[in-house]
């Protein structure tokens, strides 16, 4: 594997490529390729281009390099992104008491009905194969003597949540996945925005990208293009997501003349370290899965006059709970009670 740009052959692009750089950063939204004049392509061409290296690029870059060479971009460093600050664990109706039919039950409830049935049956039906194949991939999720220890999270009536390391699933995740993208397999091209997805006669060509550094302009040909590039946590003045989470991908994917639906639907974790002067992290939901309790600023354990599974009601019933108790009390904050958990592991 090679993250240096020896084998991108572009120079200084004419022009403002700084302000042209500063625009890239805000995605302008068009639907045409950029007028400026083409970079130097890269020598070779790809079989795919995976942008982002979160979980989801370095797993379908993986998937991918059995196809041919596969290219991964990302604007950071590899192991940036939002699975590795990541706590709590992946759901899958592997145990022996679950089922997919369950988990579909509970998906589509914490969807207050606007859960699309087919695509959330996919999501679970899928979900037992793609713990095999991240267990194929290095990773070790905990267990209990011979067997999988599961844990319960938000919404789920059954323990199906899987963990590795304990709360640090997703950093146990990444590592894993990009120490097999590492292994030589796949070209990393790190801090490399990418700024358009190419096309010709409605197909997808490449990638037009730019190299942070120094300002150096590329194009990279493909057969294919995946953008992995996760959310958009970073556009909120408060978020639990690192600042790398800006949209990229949603806007690259509708400047190409992707369809783009479900925009509004944008989930804060309802928990998350509040003191003065220090910076806020998420807490993990698996905290209250074990026994840890939510209370208001008088001392009352409220999450039960909201919903009939109270601390494990899925996640916006809790934050609009959190919200109406803060209102009530004219707090800016509420407790999150551990005193009833067994053990905490140290990090």
């Amino acid at each position: 594997m090679d993250r240096h740009p020896w084998h991108c052959t572009a120079a200084h692009d004419s022009g403002d490529w700084q302000g042209r750089w500063r625009a890239s950063r805000g995605l302008r939204v068009r639907r045409t390729l950029s007028p400026v004049s083409d970079p130097p392509r890269a020598d070779g061409r790809y079989r795919a281009i995976v942008v982002g290296s979160g979980m989801a690029g370095l797993f379908a870059a993986l998937e991918a390099s059995a196809l041919g060479p596969v290219l991964l971009v990302t604007k950071g460093e590899l192991h940036e992104g939002s699975t590795r600050h990541a706590q709590g664990g992946i759901a899958a109706a592997i145990g022996p008491d679950d089922s997919t039919e369950q988990h579909l039950k509970d998906t589509i409830a914490a969807g207050a009905g606007l859960v699309d049935e087919a695509m959330a049956r996919i999501l679970v039906e899928s979900a037992p194969r793609r713990i095999r194949d991240l267990e194929r991939y290095g990773v070790s999720f905990d267990s209990e003597g011979a067997s999988r220890a599961f844990g319960r999270e938000g919404a789920h009536r059954n323990a199906r949540v899987l963990h590795a390391r304990g709360d640090r699933t997703g950093a146990a995740i990444t590592t894993a996945l990009a120490e097999q993208v590492e292994s030589g397999r796949i070209v990393v091209r790190e801090h490399t925005l990418a700024t358009e997805v190419l096309l010709e006669n409605g197909r997808t060509v490449g990638v037009r990208a730019l190299d942070q550094g120094d300002g150096t302009a590329c194009v990279f040909e493909s057969d294919a293009v995946v953008l992995a590039t996760g959310g958009a946590g970073a556009a909120f003045s408060h978020t639990t997501n690192p600042p790398v989470a800006t949209g990229d991908g949603i806007a690259l994917a509708f400047a190409a003349g992707a369809e783009v639906t479900d925009l509004e639907f944008y989930q804060f974790h309802p928990t998350a370290f509040r003191q003065p002067g220090a910076p806020p992290f998420l807490i993990s939901e698996a905290l209250r899965g074990e026994g840890a309790v939510l209370r208001n600023d008088g001392g009352e354990a409220f999450m039960s006059r909201y919903h009939e599974l109270a601390d494990l009601a899925p996640r916006d019933v809790v934050a609009r709970a959190m919200v109406a108790e803060m209102r009530a009390a004219g707090s800016d904050h509420v407790w999150l009670d551990c005193t009833a958990l067994d053990r905490v592991d140290p990090i």
